[in-house]
């Protein structure tokens, strides 16, 4: 798939390939779920709190992509 996106005036050109089985669709998946957990990680890491609020973050985020998964099982 061809995207052209308009930045600051200039154009500019993205191709955009897609997992050709439902095998590669899986791994895809996968390696985006491990960056995103990563990321959020990282970034909570950062944050200027306490440990304990840092943990109950974490908590509550784990919590919401679970009740998330329910909804859509």
């Amino acid at each position: 798939m061809n995207v052209h996106r308009k930045k600051g005036g200039v154009t500019i050109k993205i191709i955009v390939y897609y997992p050709e089985t439902q095998e590669k669709q899986t791994m895809f998946d996968e390696c985006m779920a491990k960056f995103h957990a990563e990321y959020v990680a990282q970034y909570i890491e950062k944050l200027n709190c306490s440990l304990n609020q840092k943990l109950e973050l974490i908590d509550a985020v784990a919590q919401t992509i679970l009740k998330d998964a329910e909804k859509n099982a």
